[in-house]
């Protein structure tokens, strides 16, 4: 009974702040390159992006140009438009690619979001200029503080300047947004929201684990969602397959005690569909679903889930989270820690 509550009053939240993610338009968009993908707003001044976002980890982990270079022709005529990379990706590898295979040529029709993962403001600036370099483009679309981990993390970065660096990056114009991504506890996106209000900003916009497994441990979608949704942030959901740890596979921030062995194969043992672990995150109101692709086949697949998409109600959410709750806890969801 008190999950059932906790979800009516998560959902009467989400519905009530929600407004800002709706579908931007029903009818089909198109340029030049062809079809876009259904957008949703990400800013508050109704900057639109595809609800579909190509992360970049995965396509700088290729270790194939022509593979890379496939996927970002893939992308762009399946609709795609939103991109992201971070400087740590491959040691700005990830950016290099995008520079060489994906910028020159689709500059002016994508929204471009690269991100760093700077402890001082020093180091901020030279990963904003590196970033601009590889990415071949004087202006980043989105610019995020990337992995915040505690609040002692979030304390140091603000106090050694990094949070003023981006500020002063979107007032130069070298940014147009910027935002902060972590993905390990609840506890730090508050903190670091606490002491944003503190000082009187809001950011623009906020990178998060959000899948059907997080309701039922250390919830980011029942703990910080309703709270960017209030303040209008610009949601993206990042691990919705658990990074993969969702099939029984290690990711790249698990930790050492978790052997392969010990995760579970969560959808051969629910029956989950791959498809239905990306419709969760899309019935919830988020701007996109950033998603790691490892081959074109796999791209594919997972643009067709949004291309073909099934609305999921409250109760088709409820169900599915259900079924995998045994499963919710730090063996599966191997990224998340616990905070005080």
């Amino acid at each position: 009974m008190e999950n059932r509550r906790d979800f009516i009053k998560t959902s009467a939240l989400l519905g009530a702040f929600g407004l800002l993610h709706q579908w931007a338009s029903a009818l089909p968009e198109s340029d030049q390159h062809g079809s876009i993908l259904p957008r949703r707003r990400l800013t508050r001044n109704g900057e639109k992006v595809t609800a579909f976002c190509l992360g970049g980890w995965h396509l700088g982990n290729t270790g194939n140009p022509a593979v890379a270079e496939e996927m970002v022709e893939i992308s762009m005529d399946m609709g795609v438009r939103f991109y992201d990379t971070a400087r740590g990706y491959q040691r700005g590898g990830s950016e290099e690619i995008m520079g060489r295979f994906l910028v020159p040529k689709y500059r002016d029709k994508i929204f471009l979001m690269t991100k760093s993962h700077a402890k001082t403001g020093t180091e901020a600036k030279k990963h904003l200029q590196l970033s601009l370099k590889a990415l071949k483009t004087d202006q980043l679309d989105l610019w995020q503080i990337h992995v915040m981990t505690n609040p002692e993390d979030v304390d140091k970065r603000i106090d050694n300047g990094v949070l003023d660096v981006f500020l002063e990056a979107k007032a130069k114009g070298l940014t147009r947004y910027i935002g902060f991504t972590g993905h390990t506890s609840p506890v730090t996106h508050l903190y670091f929201l606490k002491r944003l209000d503190e000082m009187g900003l809001d950011l623009d916009t906020c990178q998060m684990p959000l899948n059907v497994l997080d309701p039922g441990f250390e919830s980011f979608q029942k703990k910080v969602l309703p709270v960017l949704l209030e303040k209008e942030y610009g949601v993206l959901a990042m691990k919705t397959m658990s990074g993969g740890s969702i099939m029984g596979r290690r990711i790249d921030t698990t930790p050492d005690w978790i052997k392969t062995e010990m995760i579970p194969d969560v959808v051969r043992e629910t029956g989950i569909s791959l498809a239905e672990l990306h419709q969760y995150v899309y019935a919830l109101p988020v701007s996109s679903l950033v998603s790691g692709c490892n081959n074109p086949d796999q791209l594919k697949h997972n643009i067709g889930v949004l291309q073909n998409l099934k609305k999921l109600s409250a109760s088709d959410m409820q169900r599915l989270e259900k079924l995998v709750e045994p499963f919710a806890g730090l063996i599966v969801e191997n990224y998340k820690r616990v905070l005080d």
